[in-house]
């Protein structure tokens, strides 16, 4: 009895934190599939597998004040949120985590797609909500875990490529040929596959980004 409690009441915490203030919320805009562009207060976080019945939601409200509207992943063309531009896949590879984050937006772009790690799973049941962009989801989260961060690149994030190590120096020389001076540094393997966070860093201001051993 005493573990069935702790289960309701930790269900109820999870729950509750989709609407809390304590949720990390960014400025950003929504862009709704029915034309509409939203201001306001954006929040996401990349979801466990099976989190949603249906593929991945993002949160959105019109102020601090306002109610909390859960709005699903296939309502969604795209959204920013704070520095991320993130936008939709309809790849049935990614239908459990289908939001895109755009690293570089060039012809051919670079995108990462996050999901949390398996932890353990416990099922809950977040409700209903009122307003336009009205769901009520069941929702699965889990205890632990970490976020998995893959990259892809191509040019709509329906038809991409995953990048792996064996493709960088030529995929990535591709994607950044505009900049010579940041393509040699690609092919001396200044820059390797476990720096592309820093690569693209250098690549859009031309600074060297510190490493955490510099002085």
């Amino acid at each position: 009895m005493r573990k069935i409690l702790f289960i309701l009441l930790l269900a109820g915490s999870f729950t509750a934190d989709a609407q809390s203030q304590n949720r990390k919320w960014f400025e950003g805009r929504l862009y709704h599939t029915n034309g509409e562009v939203f201001n306001g207060l954006i929040s996401w976080t990349p979801p466990h597998k099976g989190e949603y019945e249906d593929g991945d939601i993002v949160l959105y409200r019109r102020d601090e004040m306002a109610e909390t509207l859960p709005v699903p992943y296939y309502k969604v063309n795209a959204f920013i949120m704070g520095d991320d531009s993130i936008v939709v896949s309809h790849n049935v590879l990614f239908k459990n985590s289908p939001f895109m984050t755009v690293v570089l937006d060039n012809p051919t772009k670079l995108y990462t797609n996050r999901a949390m790690k398996n932890g353990i799973p416990l099922m809950i049941n977040s409700g209903g909500f009122s307003g336009g962009f009205g769901m009520g989801v069941g929702v699965g989260t889990s205890i632990g875990g970490g976020v998995k961060t893959t990259y892809y690149y191509g040019k709509t994030p329906d038809n991409v490529t995953k990048l792996e190590k064996k493709q960088f120096i030529e995929v990535m020389s591709d994607l950044m040929e505009d900049k010579p001076e940041v393509v040699a540094k690609i092919k001396d393997k200044t820059f390797r596959y476990g720096d592309i966070n820093n690569l693209v860093t250098y690549y859009l201001t031309g600074q060297m980004p510190k490493k955490s051993y510099d002085n």
